[in-house]
């Protein structure tokens, strides 16, 4: 009898299901995610597995207690996935199966969204906590093994025999490695402003930012990891309504920290490339700054290449070009990307000309729209995300990828679509939480706690008539 009330008890959920997927991105990024033998690599597997627990586990013990005020995706989002899975169907053909399946699946990551906002609406307190913690430690291994290589001087990696190894173990790629970064200085910063073992995280949050300017020369990477302390120093703020005197401590902290970055930019690597590139008359011709003028130019023919080749049909124009094609060697613009460093290249290095490229006048409306959308949500919840660890991190991985996707080649790869597609479906799915007092400040350690929902708020007795 025992055991039969127990299996009619609901069953509750133990972490946020794709966190094992995306805990793996964070840790080990572009080699980690590389592992297998292609086209088919732990990442896939992992997310395959994720799919059949959660359906099985479903099928099996039905579904877990569903938290009402949590939604699901937006319906801009369910339109962007319809067309994008119908676009792909359609390219069916088009190319060598292998060949369409690898400009595809990217795209189809998005589901990702649909997993998480799904798992999210079925987990407590605690399996929140668990996926942040899991992304936290994840966040930090990281962190380490990107400064040390990078101290060595050993950014290339090691190439390891066998067919399992498709990128050399331990390799740099600075785009994604550097968002990866700027996330977890991101959350440095959240925790040192609250209190939070500030030594450790200010110590973190050092390393991160000596890693990036020092050792990188990668702009996109500079701005993501700028614009990611800026986000992450604002939802701070607005989390700090109740403390002024807290608020009164980081407004005098912000025209310092501007004066030492406007001193110490122009000293490092990446600071001399990125005022090249923003200021090219003030540059002053060194070597970097005319390697990344160079690198600027190709990628602005590239992008009017392709832009323009895309516009020559209506159809194409409408529609894209769909996927399997290389749309960089039908425009005529692969000789600008391709040579002694890059082969086989199939990105402009930019995701949303490359949108543009394969979905048409009607993806990149959709997908320019959601993501609007989802920097509106966070604009509007700040004071939310302020307070929440999974929604902190969300918004900060969303927005640490943004750059170094519209610069290099990011979400056209897992290690850039996972995370990015997975804090996609938790910022949609709190869009509709109402700002708790009670929310956790500390990354996986408090509980976050939510507000009730309407329905299950006791409304006040009416007053008795009197006789």
């Amino acid at each position: 009898m025992l055991a039969r009330a127990r299996l009619r008890e609901p069953w509750r959920i133990v972490q946020v299901a794709g966190t094992a997927v995306v805990s793996l991105v964070l840790a080990f990024s572009r080699w980690g995610t590389y592992i297998g033998i292609g086209p088919l690599f732990i990442s896939d597997v992992l997310i395959a597995m994720t799919v059949v627990h959660t359906l099985v586990t479903r099928a099996v013990k039905g579904s877990p207690t569903r938290d009402p005020s949590v939604r699901g995706v937006t319906p801009l989002f369910a339109a962007l996935m319809i067309y994008v899975s119908l676009r792909v169907l359609v390219s069916l053909g088009q190319a060598e199966p292998l060949v369409w399946l690898r400009d595809s699946v990217p795209f189809l990551y998005g589901a990702l969204a649909l997993l998480s906002a799904y798992s999210l609406a079925r987990a407590d307190a605690q399996a929140r906590a668990r996926s942040v913690r899991f992304f936290r430690w994840a966040l930090t291994v990281h962190m380490l093994w990107v400064a040390s290589v990078s101290v060595a001087g050993l950014e290339a990696g090691f190439a390891l025999p066998g067919p399992f190894a498709s990128a050399p173990v331990l390799e740099v790629r600075p785009d994604i490695d550097v968002a990866l970064v700027a996330i977890a200085c991101g959350l440095n910063l959240r925790q040192a402003v609250f209190g939070q073992r500030r030594f450790w995280n200010i110590a973190g949050l050092l390393v991160g930012v000596a890693t990036v300017f020092v050792y990188t020369g990668t702009r996109a990477g500079q701005l993501s990891l700028l614009g990611t302390l800026a986000l992450s120093f604002a939802f701070s703020y607005a989390a700090s309504h109740q403390a002024a005197g807290r608020r009164l401590m980081m407004v005098f902290t912000v025209p310092i920290v501007c004066a030492a970055a406007l001193w110490l930019l122009p000293a490092t690597t990446a600071g001399e490339r990125l005022l090249a590139t923003v200021l090219p008359a003030q540059s002053e011709g060194t070597a970097q700054q005319v390697s990344a003028a160079g690198t600027q130019r190709a990628r602005e023919l590239v992008w009017s290449g392709v832009v323009g080749w895309t516009n020559e049909e209506n159809g194409r124009a409408l529609l894209g070009s769909g996927f399997g094609n290389n749309f960089l060697e039908q425009s005529g613009t692969l000789h600008y990307l391709e040579g002694t460093t890059y082969s086989n290249v199939r990105s402009p290095h930019n995701w949303f000309v490359g949108v543009y490229a394969r979905l048409g006048i009607i993806g990149i409306t959709l997908i320019g729209a959601w993501v609007v959308q989802l920097l509106l949500i966070l604009w509007r919840r700040r004071k939310a995300v302020g307070l929440d660890d999974l929604l902190s991190f969300s918004a900060l991985a969303v927005f640490a990828v943004l750059p170094v996707a519209t610069f290099g080649v990011v979400l056209e790869a897992p290690f850039g679509a996972v995370p990015f597609f997975w804090a996609s479906g938790i910022i949609m799915a709190e869009r509709g939480i109402s700002p708790f007092p009670g929310a956790s400040r500390a990354l996986g350690r408090a509980q976050s706690v939510r507000r009730p929902p309407r329905s299950s708020v006791r409304a006040r007795p009416e007053p008795e008539p009197l006789p």
